[in-house]
């Protein structure tokens, strides 16, 4: 997937990342990356642009049709490491042993983090670089939405309608047919991307799985009861 002068832009937004610091990440020069946001028709290399394109996904960048979203591309010690590097500083800042005590870290955790220009300072007091203290904030928004998702796309939050054969999701005003087999397929579901419907798709599922359980009735050739 190629991207755009204004995706690029937008995803160092994220991290406040100035276009010198992507260059040192992906490789390529300051001059192209220059030229690339500010002038749209002067495209780099395919090299380069996936250079450019990988050093942000490594960050956790997603390029989407949208724009760019961010999902945590570190593992959950390294977490525990950006969130125990959070609140040291000044006399409170930490050893390496503090930071391996507190996260349950390995070596190639922090070299990992590291060499993405989360935290420098590995061989005695690591500190979050100027991209790594965006991080956190990035984390608790990710958390956000996700803990958001899992409501919206609650069982709790779909109507199964046995004699009318479908599934009816308000929120999205979804509606799914229950096929005589069980599976389901798509009536109506305007204005929701390829992701969100899967999202939608998938909690319509699960409700229809909690419905079968509740109710011996038969769908078609389809027998709740299993």
């Amino acid at each position: 997937m190629t991207i755009s002068p204004g995706q690029c832009r937008a995803a160092r937004s994220l991290f406040a990342m100035s276009r010198q610091e992507l260059a040192n990440a992906s490789g390529v020069s300051l001059r192209t990356i220059t030229s690339f946001e500010d002038t749209s028709d002067r495209v780099p290399t395919a090299a380069n642009l996936a250079a450019i394109r990988t050093a942000l996904q490594r960050l956790g960048v997603v390029f989407t049709h949208a724009g760019v979203d961010w999902v945590p591309p570190f593992t959950e010690k390294q977490v525990r490491v950006i969130r125990a590097l959070q609140v040291r500083n000044g006399p409170r800042m930490a050893t390496i042993a503090d930071v391996t005590a507190e996260s349950g870290c390995s070596r190639g955790d922090l070299e990992a983090l590291a060499q993405l220009q989360i935290i420098t300072g590995i061989e005695g007091f690591p500190l979050l670089t100027a991209i790594g203290l965006h991080i956190p904030a990035l984390l608790q928004g990710y958390e956000a939405r996700m803990s958001a998702r899992r409501v919206k796309y609650a069982p709790i939050n779909y109507t199964v309608l046995v004699d009318d054969k479908s599934v009816f999701h308000a929120q999205t005003a979804t509606v799914f047919r229950i096929e005589d087999d069980g599976t389901l397929t798509v009536l109506f579901g305007a204005g929701l991307g390829e992701d969100e419907l899967e999202e939608v798709m998938a909690g319509a599922r699960e409700a229809l799985r909690q419905e079968r359980e509740r109710d011996p009735r038969m769908v078609g050739k389809f027998v709740w009861a299993g």
